[in-house]
């Protein structure tokens, strides 16, 4: 009695924690993330810098228009963008600034304005290329002078405002007999970083795009850029968790009928799933402050592994006594498997090792503290399930066993000895074929290279962080960079600016301006500009906060600029710091993988003192080996077939330990019923093999490597425990007496 009333007393206290967990996330619910630099970042400072960039470009993509007839490309850019107005896009054109509010704040302050390059050639008394220029300038049908000729003849103004380009609204290109134009947009940070609205606004530009595409067939339009790819990638995982779901579901619906020859068991598998998954997911939201996407997708492998726990209850006539000792067993090393991602240092990772070792362990509780009840309740009205016995009969000799076992240790040497590991995150994430050719084709029309190169500089304050960035830029062409002192230059560099434009005027001015008077000659060289300077706040382009990183930190977008001239830059800059996405998140990924390889024999010499604690230690060996052979042999695998590995497979070793130690556990513990554990050992290896399967065909690499390497290190290390551990003659086992 006392046993049954502390049993209800935990049940009570179960579901009371899971329902006031509900409760409180309910009230406080996270966001879905789904910015990939999330997924693979940890929470570091240096890291955090990365994500901020990132999330200041999220919105920015571009449209780009593609015909043979100019006429009809302008009429489909001019329907696109009459139509994205009129959308609910419009209120993220609303915030778009007054452009003759800019121009005319920069024309009060003209005569401090002087372009990079311009103001290079004059500090370099390089006229002749000023007039040349200038020349171009003055003859091109296309160049509009905002000022009177008589006051800035050089159009200098026009040159400052020329060199503001972002480089990629280039106006019309004519390429290989096609027209094509680049259309630039912006989806507010607030909507680009919220998944529901990004999805629903990406959604109607798509339509958009579709119908003028189908109403003209001349047209083809191309989408690019970070929310375009987040639509995708958001909605093919979305679509993934489903499928995986629902096949996983089939699967155990067709186990239950075929083997346990009833639908009743769905009942309870089902309720231990959701708990499982419930449980995961408000443990996840009380820790984290968003859950990433891909924690969903990689979480659907609980219907795979939970329900193990659920088969080997089945399987030995419905009796928690019989397994309770393998369970806890099983659990705790499955647990402790995902519990080592916390040590990746890696969001994502840690999402899932709280999420799934959170819902292994709920399922676990429910296992052992409601099936006895719900199965009182079903009584002995469960049909007989099927004798398996003949399948296990067929016993290998123990010579051709240590062959095989020699053999397969064999080829994972030499597999090992071949392995290459690839650590780029250009691989963790391969865009839809046509989204890497728009990518492309963005890139060829705007001369802008696809990975762009961040410089971080640093001020005391706002004037400090303009003359850092000018001291740092000085040697690059204009259109090699954007940097918020392009846009407002500093005040010591406007004076400069002052200076320099009398210099031009004074040695160039009269065998220039041959079109202009003497008296407006004299004025030009004589008039002092007016006084003031232009600062931060009086430029109406709230665009420009995207270039702080912080208070004291602006960041400076390098485009097609070599490696040479860049480690020049930071060299003589001690302010600075470079930001390669690709490269630096790649170099991270290394080291991850690095300190993943280094715990690999700490875990197993753990795992091995636990098992020796619990078992004798030659038998804690026998038990461990198979775990450790399978995952040698996977690994080897991948080198003997030239497959590249990357921090996942390596993570990867981990889980097929803490996984596969479940079938040498239930085999060596249940010698006495031993074709009970047999088909219970095989039904939940063939429905976790199954689930990781269906991940490793997944679109995102870093799911699907996990998914692939998961798969054939189960089914190996299952193949390595019926060769290495025997279910007879294992009754003396234990230090202590079974539970």
């Amino acid at each position: 009695m006392k046993k049954d009333f502390i049993l209800n007393i935990l049940r009570l206290f179960f579901i009371a924690l899971i329902a006031t967990l509900l409760v409180i996330v309910c009230l406080h619910p996270k966001n879905t993330e789904t910015n990939i630099l999330k997924a693979i970042l940890s929470n570091s400072q240096t890291d955090a810098e990365l994500i901020t960039i990132s999330q200041r470009h999220a919105g920015r993509f571009n449209v780009i228009f593609k015909s043979k007839d100019i006429e009809n490309l302008e009429n489909a850019k001019r329907e696109f963008e009459k139509t994205i107005i009129s959308s609910n896009f419009q209120q993220d054109f609303s915030k778009t600034p007054d452009l003759r509010e800019v121009i005319n704040t920069y024309l009060f302050y003209s005569a401090n304005l002087l372009s990079g390059d311009t103001a290079k050639l004059i500090r370099h008394n390089d006229y002749e290329a000023v007039k040349f220029e200038a020349l171009e300038r003055l003859y091109n049908p296309m160049s509009i002078n905002f000022l009177p000729i008589e006051e800035d003849p050089f159009m200098l103004f026009t040159d400052y405002l020329q060199s503001l380009s972002t480089g990629a609204n280039k106006g019309l290109i004519e390429k290989d007999d096609y027209f094509y134009e680049i259309l630039q947009m912006n989806l507010n940070e607030q909507a680009a970083l919220s998944p529901t609205v990004l999805n629903e606004e990406i959604k109607k530009l798509i339509k958009i795009k579709s119908k003028i595409e189908q109403d003209s067939p001349d047209i083809q339009i191309y989408l690019c850029g970070s929310p375009i790819h987040t639509y995708y990638a958001s909605s093919k995982s979305i679509k993934e968790i489903n499928i995986i779901c629902i096949l996983s579901t089939l699967f155990i619906i067709l186990l239950c009928k075929f083997y346990f020859k009833t639908f009743k068991l769905l009942i309870p598998i089902a309720t231990s799933l959701l708990i499982g998954i419930l449980s995961g997911w408000l443990l996840t939201n009380l820790i984290f402050k968003s859950i990433h996407i891909l924690t969903f997708v990689f979480s659907t492998t609980l219907i795979g592994i939970c329900v193990d726990y659920s088969l080997h209850f089945f399987a030995h006539d419905y009796d928690i006594k019989t397994v309770f000792k393998s369970l806890t067993i099983s659990m705790f090393t499955t647990v402790s498997a995902f519990l080592i991602l916390l040590f990746s240092n890696i969001e994502l990772l840690n999402q899932i090792a709280i999420f799934t070792a959170t819902g292994l362990f709920s399922v676990y509780l429910f296992v052992v503290l409601f099936y006895p009840v719900i199965f009182k309740v079903y009584g002995n009205n469960l049909p007989q399930k099927p004798d398996l016995s003949e399948i296990f009969d067929f016993k290998f000799s123990q010579k051709i066993k240590n062959i095989i076992v020699i053999t397969s240790i064999i080829l994972s040497t030499i597999g090992l000895t071949q392995i290459k590991f690839n650590d780029s995150i250009k691989d963790m994430y391969r865009p839809p074929k046509f989204l890497a050719e728009s990518e492309k084709l963005f890139s060829d029309l705007s001369g802008n290279s696809i990975n762009t190169i961040f410089l971080t500089v640093k001020g005391s304050d706002l004037q400090n962080i303009l003359e850092n960035e000018e001291e740092i830029t000085k040697s690059l062409p204009s259109n090699n960079f954007a940097a918020l002192s392009k846009f407002v230059p500093s005040v010591k560099q406007q004076k400069a600016n002052k200076e320099l434009r009398k210099k031009l005027y004074k040695n160039a001015l009269n065998s220039y301006a041959t079109f202009l008077d003497t008296k407006a000659k004299i004025k030009l060289i004589k008039t002092e500009p007016r006084k003031g300077f232009l600062t931060f706040e009086q430029l109406p382009l709230p665009a420009l906060k995207d270039f702080f990183v912080d208070q004291n930190t602006s960041v400076i977008i390098l485009r097609n600029t070599d490696s040479d001239n860049i480690a020049q830059l930071i060299a003589n800059n001690p302010n600075t710091n470079l930001i390669d996405l690709t490269k630096d998140i790649s170099e991270k990924i290394a080291k991850c993988r690095h300190n993943c390889l280094s715990l690999i024999l700490p875990v197993i010499g753990i795992l091995f003192i636990l098992l020796s604690f619990i078992y004798k230690p030659k038998n804690a060996i026998k038990i461990i080996s198979p775990s450790v052979l399978g995952g040698l042999f996977t690994i080897g695998m991948l080198g003997i077939f030239q497959i590249e590995a990357n921090l996942f497979h390596i993570l990867a070793l981990f889980l097929i330990v803490g996984f596969s130690l479940d079938y040498s556990i239930f085999r060596f513990n249940n010698s006495k019923n031993s074709i009970a554990s047999e088909s219970a050992v095989l039904i939940s290896c063939a429905t976790s093999v199954f689930s990781f399967l269906l991940l490793a065909m997944t679109s995102f690499k870093l799911i699907s490597s996990l998914g692939f390497i998961l798969s054939l290190g189960l089914t190996s290390s299952y193949i390595f425990s019926l060769l290495l551990i025997s279910t007879k003659d294992e009754s003396e086992y234990t230090h202590t007496e079974s539970m």
